[in-house]
């Protein structure tokens, strides 16, 4: 075969790059939706953020309102009134929302937590703004009655690189940006006031450009969701490309800002030796970050003696298969802007994962001395530059990493790119490198295209190095489908990316339907297949899998599920399943069923439960998944989730389980107490996370932070280590 796949795919990949761009610009610029223009309005005096809307400069700028329903009777006019404001300073974008409501005692809010997933499940408002209106990416900012606040940053219009059970790398969850909110319920329904300060956001600096602009409403006990701008039922805010606009911003060209932000850490660990004695240190250490803005949409990061003690431990998971879990990333200096440096998926190859810096193979912290981050855009180019240096520990070496990415916007929403990754060891020879060109085209609506092809350089690791992806996607309003083939050879080895298994070639492809059938309770049913076929270089099958899928969703908020499984795997070399189990060398078919369950989550007590049953290798396995969760108050919340495995092979039977428990307590949106308590059965080991947090202004924050973990037998006392720390910083912007 040589490199002829290489040919192949690098040629379908950039054919569309040499085409003329000028020909394409016209047809793939989504035109503005037409009337849905709004206009800011500049004020001298900043409005008072307290939720209400009574202040007269609220009435200097004219309202969006004549809201459509998305959902459940798509065009038609919203039941319930909605009006939206935006004014403007020198430093700050205010929103004001008006939210009528005809029953104002039957609003649904009960989340008061910052970033929780959860206000989805209340009565809520998201806003998007295209700030750089190129109608590919924007910020999302969702608010509910309580002043609860959740933000997001969406790349691509939030398409989706890998399948539905990894994290969407272009829908940013994770990033947390500078911002407030105070809400209010009174008789007409509920109101809202937002600050965004314009150095939160990367902006084009011509402002006769405008922002994108759109909003959604979500009126929880109707199930309705209404927009400013129309949207089709079966998308969302994350479709960029047929928002409105705001217009009347003029200035912001000018902003610049510099933040910085120090921290001091105090604290003491413990940790059992070798020798079984548990010794104690304290710490104290302390930090700095920088933020300044390059320009208005090009930002620079700067980090030195950089800490992470302050986010939540990872959720455990077991590991049933032979290769790599995926752990997603956490912390706060990669997620902004992490979606520029995402190429590939966990499914097949990522070329960079963050969680390679500063973090060891078996999950301990790596001190990390300092770098820097440089991310925005320039012009049509988007561009990326990670620096840090890892510092060593035990017998790892000190090691610099480093990322660059360069891609250019081309026929309106498309892309093409590069990206080179490096790490180097303080010991001579000792490195890695990785290079990766890549495409994303946009055909249309529905019709998407993407690509990338990479190579890797490692000391011993001659030739086979390489690895290739080509897919595509189509989505309708009732129809979605998406193909990808992509080839791994045995050398690749992107140390500083995320790669599950090399010297494979696959293709996957997957049809679903999602029809709104007029049945009684019935929301939406989903059906869909999906096939895949995994080969070795020489074309020996490795995997077929094969999977059948029925959901219905329910307009209350339920959800019900079954599917069937077919898995044929050719296990090539034998591997311990368990400490004393090892599956070996073989052929396997393996069928199974899954049925899965869950309730409306805004409910007070909520709950979900799956149950898998069948073959698995050449036994059979029962796995059980139970989750509940109890929400008396908006102050409180708490989760318990039980995984039950049990796995029968003629080589020995076991079983495994997972118990999660998670506690919430919101004195104020401001103060949140947290606790996360995990056991796991197959290690007999207990995690305890608790963190205090209080954040005393906007990006200023103080953390009280215990960790724990306990082995449930074995040691006199079971300790393995413990730390108390405390974590104060302090944003001052210049």
């Amino acid at each position: 075969m040589k490199a002829r796949y290489s040919v192949l795919l690098m040629s379908a990949i950039f054919l569309l790059a040499s085409l003329p761009l000028s020909a394409y610009e016209a047809q793939q610029v989504t035109k503005q939706k037409e009337g849905y223009v709004l206009q800011a309005a500049k004020v001298d005096q900043a409005p008072d953020i307290d939720g209400h809307l009574e202040e007269e400069l609220w009435q200097k700028a004219p309202a969006a309102g004549n809201f459509v329903q998305k959902q459940p009777d798509e065009g038609k006019p919203a039941t319930e009134k909605t009006e939206v404001r935006i004014l403007y300073d020198n430093k700050n974008v205010y929103i004001g929302i008006m939210c009528y409501d005809s029953e104002p005692q039957n609003i649904i809010a009960n989340e008061k937590r910052r970033d929780s997933e959860d206000i989805y499940e209340n009565d809520h408002v998201r806003i998007m703004l295209d700030t750089f209106h190129d109608r590919r990416n924007g910020y999302i900012f969702v608010i509910n009655p309580l002043g609860a606040k959740l933000d997001l940053q969406v790349r691509k219009e939030g398409k989706r690189e890998g399948g539905w059970h990894i994290p969407n790398p272009n829908v940013n969850i994770d990033w947390d940006g500078v911002w407030k909110v105070r809400s209010t319920i009174h008789q007409k329904g509920w109101s809202a006031e937002i600050e965004i300060p314009f150095a939160t956001l990367r902006f084009d600096q011509n402002p006769t450009n405008g922002w994108g602009l759109n909003f959604l409403r979500n009126v929880r006990r109707k199930n309705e969701e209404s927009t400013w701008a129309p949207l089709p039922r079966n998308l969302n805010l994350y479709k960029i490309s047929m928002a409105g606009e705001l217009q009347g911003l003029e200035g912001l060209g000018k902003v610049l800002n510099l933040q910085v932000k120090p921290f001091a850490l105090v604290g003491g660990t413990s940790r059992r030796d070798a020798a079984d004695r548990l010794t104690s240190e304290g710490v104290l250490d302390g930090g700095i970050d920088l933020k300044y803005g390059v320009t208005s949409n090009l930002t620079l990061d700067i980090t030195y003696n950089t800490e992470f003690s302050q986010v939540e431990a990872d959720y455990q998971q077991i590991n049933l298969t032979r290769f790599s879990l995926y752990f997603p990333e956490k912390r706060d200096f990669f997620l902004e802007n992490a979606a520029i440096f995402s190429i590939g998926s966990p499914d097949d190859a990522m070329i960079f994962f963050s969680r390679r810096i500063g973090i060891s193979p078996q999950g301990e912290e790596i001190p990390l001395l300092g770098g820097l981050k440089l991310a925005g855009k320039a012009g049509r180019f988007n561009i990326g530059l990670i620096n840090l240096q890892a510092q060593a520990i035990g017998e790892l070496p000190a090691n610099n990493f480093t990322v660059l990415r360069l891609s250019r916007d081309i026929l309106g929403k498309s892309a093409i790119g590069l990206m080179v990754t490096n790490r180097q060891s303080e010991i001579s020879g000792d490195f890695n490198r990785a290079f990766c060109l890549d495409s994303d085209f946009i055909l249309g609506d529905n019709f998407s295209m993407s690509g990338y092809f990479a190579g890797t350089s490692s000391p011993g690791l001659e030739g086979r190095n390489r690895a290739a992806k080509l897919g595509f996607q189509w989505i309708s309003d009732l129809w979605d489908c998406y193909g990808y083939y992509f080839d791994i050879q045995e050398n690749f080895n992107a140390e500083m990316g995320f790669v599950k298994r090399t010297g494979i070639r696959r293709f996957q492809t997957h049809l679903g339907f999602t029809p709104e059938p007029d049945i009684k309770g019935v929301k939406q049913f989903g059906p869909h297949i999906f096939f895949a076929y995994t080969a070795d270089q020489e074309n020996n099958l490795l995997l077929r899998e094969e999977h059948v899928h029925f959901p219905v969703n329910f307009i209350n908020g339920g959800h019900i599920a079954l599917q069937w499984n077919e898995d044929h795997e050719f296990v090539d070399f034998p591997f311990p399943i368990r400490q004393d189990i090892t599956v070996p060398v073989g052929t396997y078919t393996a069928r199974w069923w899954q049925a899965d369950f869950s309730t409306n989550r805004s409910l007070r007590l909520y709950g979900s439960m799956s149950y898998r049953w069948g073959g698995f290798y050449s036994g059979n396995s029962r796995i059980l998944n139970v989750r509940t969760g109890w929400r008396p108050t908006p102050s409180f919340a708490s989760e318990i989730s039980v995984i039950y495995n049990y796995v029968n092979l003629p080589q020995g039977d076991f079983a495994n389980h997972l118990l999660r428990a998670r506690m919430i307590y919101n004195f104020s949106t401001r103060l949140a107490l947290m606790s996360l308590i995990q056991w796991n059965g197959d290690t007999d080991e207990v995690d305890v996370n608790i963190r205090l947090n209080f954040i005393h202004k906007p990006g200023s924050d103080l953390f009280i932070v215990y960790n724990e973990s306990r082995l449930v037998e074995g040691l006199p006392s079971g300790i393995r280590d413990r730390a108390l720390l405390i974590k104060f910083t302090y944003l001052f912007n210049l």
